[in-house]
Parts: structure tokens; C-alpha cells; sequence
């Protein structure tokens, strides 16, 4: 049975992700890739979508060689018709979503520097589409009785750095969005996990690969597996526990 519990050895019932339905945004590249490629490595069933077709395709051949079921669509979360569009491929793929993890997200430039048509699409982006995502998976979550959304946001939202004020602006926006919408699912069974890291080697970080394995080495910078450890320490705890948010930074970032 998808998200049955496995009773360990002193007694606390982790939930497996075997066979749970999980729709993972952006999850061609990064963090979203690493959630996938974990997820399906333990069972899931999983489908991604980002904007570029290579991407996609790489990350499926790679998903599927860990031996999960993978499936996935080129398609745009700030598009409302592309939400639609991935979300009636899940009932079909997959019958339905017991997990959605949204990550899909863009950088914005600094905020004096930045066209109004680029804010706006930040904004769609890093918020409308993990609200219209949210909105569609807790519609069929509720025929089901339980699910759960997963919101990637960062530590931004706190640190409130300086640069790159509407990236802060759309990651606050999504701390208070996943803490409201819990109080709203959760009498439904539904959980809403919010994780938030500091630091990441991702492509949006404008940095050369190898510099980026230098910080990593270094403890300053997180990989994306570390963060998708993150989320599958909140999928397989037991139905009587929610993590509610968790944040992760490196050993040694300093703010």
C-alpha cells in the first residue's frame, strides 16, 4: 500500500515512499532533480516537468535508470494553463498525487536593475505557481483523505539580504502562504512541510563548478541531495507527525 508505515527496531512507524504518487516542479535541474532522482530511488512514483526539453530529458533517463517510474512534461509554472496541463498528466500517469514538491523557482537581479515585465515574472514564477500547484494537488488530495505539499522556499525569507530584493519578497511570500495554507488542509489529513535552505550548489548560482565543490568541501555551500534528504525526512514520518518547517544551511555559512 503507497505510504504504508514500517515499524523500526525502537519502535517509531516511518512511513515508506513506495508507490506514493509525487509531483516534483522543476524537477529537471537541482534541488528538484535530486528530490526526484531520491524519491524514485526508493519507490516513487514520479513525475517532473521544467521548461527545456534536454533538461527534462536527461533528468528521465537519469530518474528511470534507479529503477522508479518515472514520467515528465516540458511546461512552465508561471503558465496557469500549463499547471493544468501537468496536473491532468498525473491523473493519468499516475492516478492522482499523494506528494507535491514545489520548487520551481527563478532569481531575480537586483531590484533597481530589474525590468517590470522580469519582476513580474519572478513573481508568477516563485509564487502564483506554487499557489496555483498547491491549489490543484489539495483538490484531488481532499478526495483522497491525506497528502502532502512540500514548499521549498530559502532562508532568505529571514535573512532578508540586500541583493536581490524580489527573490527575498517571493520567499517570504511563501513562508506565510505554506504556514496558512497548513491551518486550511490539515482537518483534511493533508500536511504542508516548508523547507528552507541557506545556500545551494545549483545552477542558479552564478559561480563556476569547481568553485562550487571548493565551498562544498569547505562546509559554506549545501548540495542539492542535502536538501532532498530534507524532504524525505518529512514524507516518511508517521501519520501523527507533521514537520511543519526545517531549515538547512552549511556547517559554515555565516549569514
Amino acid at each position: 500500500m503507497p505510504g504504508s508505515e514500517e515499524r523500526d527496531p525502537y519502535g517509531v512507524e516511518f512511513r515508506s515512499v513506495a508507490g506514493r504518487a509525487v509531483v516534483v516542479t522543476g524537477g529537471t535541474t537541482g534541488i528538484g532533480r535530486a528530490v526526484a532522482r531520491l524519491l524514485a530511488s526508493r519507490g516513487a512514483r514520479v513525475l517532473v516537468f521544467g521548461r527545456h526539453r534536454e533538461e527534462l530529458d536527461e533528468a528521465l533517463e537519469e530518474l528511470r535508470r534507479e529503477g522508479g517510474e518515472a514520467h515528465g512534461l516540458v511546461a512552465d509554472v508561471s503558465r496557469m494553463d500549463d499547471v493544468r496541463r501537468v496536473f491532468r498528466e498525473a491523473d493519468e500517469r499516475l492516478g492522482g498525487i499523494d506528494v507535491l514538491v514545489n520548487n520551481a523557482a527563478v532569481t531575480g537581479g537586483g531590484f533597481e536593475g530589474e525590468a517590470l515585465d522580469e519582476i513580474e515574472y519572478v513573481v508568477r514564477t516563485n509564487v502564483a505557481g506554487y499557489v496555483a500547484c498547491a491549489r490543484e494537488a489539495v483538490e484531488r488530495m481532499k478526495r483522497r483523505g491525506e497528502g502532502h505539499v512540500v514548499n521549498v522556499g530559502s532562508m532568505s525569507a529571514d535573512l532578508r539580504e540586500p541583493e536581490g530584493s524580489v527573490y527575498v519578497a517571493t520567499k517570504g511570500a511563501i513562508q506565510a502562504f505554506s504556514e496558512s495554507l497548513r491551518k486550511t488542509v490539515n482537518p483534511g489529513g493533508i500536511k504542508v512541510t516548508l523547507i528552507e535552505p541557506g545556500k545551494v550548489a545549483t545552477d542558479m548560482v552564478e559561480m563556476p563548478d569547481a568553485e562550487k565543490r571548493e565551498k562544498e568541501e569547505a562546509l559554506e555551500m549545501l548540495r542539492p541531495e542535502d536538501v532532498a534528504a530534507c524532504v524525505y525526512f518529512a514524507l516518511v514520518q508517521p501519520r501523527r507527525c507533521d514537520v511543519v518547517a526545517l531549515q538547512v544551511r552549511p556547517h559554515l555559512q555565516v549569514i
